[in-house]
């Protein structure tokens, strides 16, 4: 993780919180695994962040969403031409709550729909 001083992109933040290849530790359950990842990416420092999708794919092929691996949606928001394999995870009990965090997880094969600036991903918006 960057440190605090440090500004991170909006590019690096979202490989920072989506991306995961190759995929850490499949021999974790996907409460496991979410409850592991979110603590390690950060996203449970301060307070639980309510949900967050993994992708589970090459920085490569999810940046080609933006180019020629991705179908124009609408504004900035791309669609991907294949499918990756995701895990989402989602806070238990619903709502911004403080650490400990504890979610459930979610794995998936789907199309995602992101958010691209410059030619980069910098938001995840769903799974389609």
């Amino acid at each position: 993780m960057p440190a605090l001083t440090q500004r991170e992109s909006r590019h690096d933040k979202f490989l920072r919180q989506h991306i995961d290849f190759p995929k850490t530790s499949s021999e974790l359950d996907a409460r496991r695994y979410c409850n592991l990842m979110m603590q390690r990416r950060g996203m449970t420092a301060t307070f639980c962040k309510p949900s967050n999708t993994f992708i589970h794919a090459a920085h490569p092929d999810v940046h080609d969403i933006c180019r020629n691996g991705g179908t124009y949606y609408n504004e900035n928001y791309y669609d991907s031409n294949t499918p990756f394999s995701l895990t989402a995870c989602r806070i238990i009990g619903g709502g911004s709550q403080s650490p400990p965090c504890n979610y459930r997880g979610r794995v998936s094969t789907q199309r995602i729909r992101v958010a691209c600036l410059n030619g980069e991903p910098v938001h995840f918006k769903t799974p389609l």
